[in-house]
Order: structure tokens, then C-alpha cells, then sequence
């Protein structure tokens, strides 16, 4: 009997991913086609015509969609277009960051409705969790005045985050250890909520709108005052049953190096983040090294700007941790063969003497055939936004499932 129970439970299961596989098909068709009748959705989905008929039915129900113009006749009834309603739908992005809490209202083409800054640099644990709270609820009151409703939140943070289970694992600086934060959100605004590590979450933006839209393989690289990474193959994020691929930050690149947090030493980390770059600069300076950089002018900003511009003490600083970072890559494309690989952070802003480095080891350490198709580029997405979180909702709807609790 057990036995029995368990082949329900797995066929339910398997209808379920079907029905959402479907959804999901049909309204990225619509998405991309529109306007467009369901006779030709049923032709690119090739989908019974009776399933696409009653999924657009839903869409429609819920707002997801809507009717346009009638097409022009060919003999029979004028087919009636439809397209996404994009613009009658508000979501809410959020970013936790290290000082700031970034709140965000998009549509569903992404126009960036609102933004809003709070900071939250004295705030950890359950004192953040409130804090959180309250400004979604301002944000989701704020909107009822004026009768716009959220549709859907999403939340990215640094750290370990499990997205599959709603979980924060492990983040350093908010001190949440295995918080089920999607959970404490639903059951407070009975909103679908979803949640990611931000550069897995940035990954994912770049491939819906920025640098790695053309490509179905890439892999985002993130430097600020740590070093992460977020993989997209065959178009969807790698992220494993642990939900935690990508922390190439705690590659030892240098076995006589510093201690990093982790406890290891000699981690990509400790070579190559904001904090290192600065920390050997000021050091630099107060032995006599030749710069234009002083001490009243020491800033993250400036030291890749002088980088950039041939400054000879800075330059070699950032060539080293370019190298470091370069090795690291190489193995990266000598695993995953990626199209494109996209920097994130100031580091770019030293421009050449980044990327010429990253590009030589790249050519001294990796297969000829996996260099020919890749590039190495920075990002074109804006460093503090929300738009990561709001890729986790694309792909949510993309996936299927956001498609079938959404409702405007």
C-alpha cells in the first residue's frame, strides 16, 4: 500500500511539472511573439490546441495577459491577439547589501517603477528580519493607496542561500544562520516570495539583460569586498542540490598567503577584493612606493583609476591580483567551455590592465579550441541595483511557477 502511495505522489508530481513546463512555454512564446493569436502559440509551442486555449484562459483570469486587437480575417473568425500585461503588474525587488537596504517596484518588461534606499548598517539578526518587514509593508501600503498592488517579491543577499527550500544558511554580515526567511515573508503579506544569493541572482540578470543575453553558456564574476561567481548553462542557473555553486572566492591561489575568514589561507579572496587591493596600496605608499595615490586620496576608486591610467605602483598592484584572478578564470573555462565571461565590481575600471592580464593567462592556461568563441567583458548592469532580485522573478514565470499564483 505504501508502495502504492508513493507512485501517486510521483505521478501527481510529473503532472505538475508538466502543467508548469507548459505555462511557461506558452507565455514566453506570447512574450516574444505578441501580439499573436493562439493558433499560432499552438504552432511554436506545438501544444494541443485545447491546452493552449485553457492556459491563456487562466492568464487572462489572472491578469497575466490580455486581449488586443482582432487580426485581420483570412475567410473564417478574425483570431484575436494576445499579449502579456506586463504594465498592469507590480512586483517588488529587494537587495540586502552590506550598508543598504534596497527596495525596488518593477513591471513585468522590467521598468523600474520606484526605488527606495534605507540603511542598515547597525542593523543584524531579528533586528534586520523587522526592520526588512516594515519597509515591505511601506512599500506594499504605499501602493494600495494609489491601487497598485505586488504581485510578487524577491530578495537577494551575499551568502549561502538555499532558493529551492526559501532558506538563508549562512550570511557573515547579517548574522542569520538557517532562517527560513520565505516563510516569515509569505506568512506575513501572503505574497509569492522568492529568494537567491545575489551574485548567482546577477548571473542571471546579465543573461535576461545585460552582457550574456545572446549567449546560453557564461559565467558572471563579482569583486567587491568579497569574490563570487554565478554560472548560467544552457540558459538556466547552475546551482546544485546544495544551491551553493560558484564560491570561487575560497580558491587557494596562493598557499603562502593571508588567513581569509573561512579559515584557509591564500583564498582568491584574500588576493583580489576591494579591502586587499587598498590594504597593500596604503601599505605601498608608507614604505615610499611611487604613485600619485596619497594618503589623503586613498580610495578604491582612485587606485583603479590610476591603475588605468599607467600609475606604475597601483598598475602592478592590480596586475598581480589580475593574475590571480586570470588563473582562476582559466580553470573555470577549462571546466565549462563558457561563451562569455562577465566581470562585476570597480576593479573594472582599470580597464586594460584587468583584462589584457585576465585574457594572457587565459591564453597561456586554457584549450585553444575554448578560447576562440569567448570573450571576457564588463558588466552592463548597474552595481547597487535590484535587478538581480528582479531576475529572480523572470525566472519564477519563466519556470512556470509564479505563473499560476500571480494574480493582479
Amino acid at each position: 500500500m505504501p508502495q502504492n502511495n508513493q507512485q501517486s505522489v510521483a505521478v501527481i508530481a510529473s503532472i505538475d511539472h508538466i502543467k508548469q513546463a507548459n505555462y511557461a512555454t506558452i507565455y514566453r512564446v506570447i512574450e516574444k511573439h505578441a501580439p499573436i493569436s493562439r493558433v499560432k502559440i499552438a504552432k511554436i509551442s506545438r501544444l494541443a490546441p485545447a491546452s493552449v486555449t485553457k492556459i491563456t484562459r487562466q492568464l487572462l483570469d489572472n491578469g497575466i495577459i490580455t486581449e488586443t486587437a482582432r487580426q485581420a480575417s483570412t475567410g473564417g473568425r478574425c483570431a484575436i491577439s494576445i499579449a502579456p500585461n506586463s504594465d498592469s503588474i507590480n512586483v517588488l525587488a529587494i537587495k540586502v547589501g552590506r550598508k543598504l537596504l534596497s527596495l525596488s517596484r518593477y513591471n513585468l518588461s522590467g521598468d523600474n517603477l520606484s526605488n527606495k534606499q534605507v540603511n542598515i548598517e547597525s542593523a543584524n539578526g531579528e533586528q534586520l528580519i523587522e526592520q526588512l518587514l516594515a519597509e515591505i509593508e511601506l512599500v506594499i501600503n504605499q501602493g494600495s493607496s494609489s491601487g497598485e498592488k505586488i504581485s510578487a517579491l524577491s530578495l537577494t543577499l551575499a551568502g549561502l542561500i538555499n532558493p529551492k527550500l526559501g532558506r538563508v544558511i549562512y550570511t557573515a554580515r547579517e548574522g542569520f544562520n538557517n532562517i527560513p526567511l520565505v516563510e516569515i515573508i509569505e506568512q506575513r503579506f501572503n505574497i509569492p516570495t522568492f529568494i537567491g544569493n545575489h551574485t548567482r541572482c546577477l548571473a542571471l540578470a546579465e543573461h535576461y539583460f545585460g552582457a550574456s543575453r545572446e549567449c546560453l553558456d557564461s559565467i558572471l564574476i563579482t569583486i567587491h569586498h568579497g569574490v563570487g561567481s554565478g554560472i548560467i548553462i544552457q540558459g538556466k542557473w547552475l546551482l546544485g542540490e546544495n544551491c551553493n555553486i560558484g564560491e570561487i572566492g575560497h580558491i587557494q591561489v596562493n598557499p603562502a598567503g593571508r588567513q581569509c575568514h573561512c579559515g584557509n589561507f591564500g583564498c582568491l579572496e584574500t588576493e583580489v577584493s576591494d579591502n586587499v587591493i587598498t590594504e597593500k596600496v596604503r601599505t605601498a605608499i608608507s614604505y615610499g612606493g611611487l604613485t600619485r595615490i596619497t594618503p589623503e586620496t586613498l580610495t578604491i576608486e582612485n587606485i583603479y583609476q590610476a591603475a588605468a591610467d599607467n600609475d606604475p605602483l597601483c598598475q602592478k598592484i592590480v596586475e598581480d591580483a589580475a593574475t590571480y584572478l586570470g588563473k582562476t578564470v582559466a580553470m573555470l573555462v577549462n571546466l565549462l567551455n563558457p561563451e562569455k565571461i562577465i566581470i562585476a565590481g570597480k576593479i573594472t575600471a582599470s580597464g586594460n590592465t584587468l583584462f589584457s592580464t585576465i585574457e594572457q593567462c587565459v591564453a597561456r592556461q586554457t584549450l585553444r579550441e575554448f578560447q576562440d568563441k569567448l570573450t571576457i567583458v564588463p558588466t552592463e548592469l548597474q552595481p547597487n541595483s535590484t535587478i538581480a532580485a528582479f531576475a529572480l522573478i523572470k525566472q519564477a514565470i519563466y519556470e512556470g511557477d509564479l505563473l499560476q499564483k500571480i494574480q493582479v
